[in-house]
């Protein structure tokens, strides 16, 4: 018989909000034409400071395809896929690596940067919606639980 668990109410949980916000997202980058994995190249190339704890790091100079596939945790043919259809919506240009010139490094493209700006105040809301209610003690100590189980799983396979 299973008993009733808080570790596993809480995974279960999380799965659960999970799957809500996945749909949440998907609606609102399907609504400006792209997809939720391509947001989030957007949001990387972009430098967005919110995503930090996924780069291990800030980033300076634009990024590869192979350093996004790595922070995304994806393949490097969906990251090529994925990045051609940016490249084809013209919401990032490729550009020459300074040390490298065989290599191709990512930027955004303006109309990338107007497509990351209108997605803004809808991050807003969502923001508003889910943590409208908790001090921001509790939000802090929710991003740093948050956190510290991403770091457990990081390297998980």
């Amino acid at each position: 018989m299973i008993h009733k668990r808080h570790e596993e109410s809480l995974i279960l949980g999380l799965i659960a909000l999970g799957e809500r916000l996945k749909k949440r997202r998907d609606t609102i980058s399907q609504n400006l034409g792209i997809s939720t994995q391509q947001w989030l190249i957007l949001l990387h190339l972009g430098n967005d400071p919110n995503i930090e704890f996924l780069n291990k790091g800030e980033h300076k100079k634009p990024l590869l395809a192979s350093e996004l596939a790595e922070a995304l945790n994806v393949s490097r043919p969906n990251i090529t896929n994925l990045i051609n259809v940016l490249i084809e919506k013209e919401l990032v240009r490729q550009v020459e690596d300074k040390d490298d010139k065989r290599r191709k490094r990512l930027v955004l493209s303006e109309k990338g940067i107007e497509i990351l700006e209108s997605l803004q105040p809808h991050r807003e809301q969502l923001n508003s919606d889910l943590f409208g209610t908790l001090t921001s003690e509790q939000k802090a100590t929710f991003l740093t639980l948050v956190e510290q189980s991403i770091g457990v799983l990081v390297d998980y396979k």
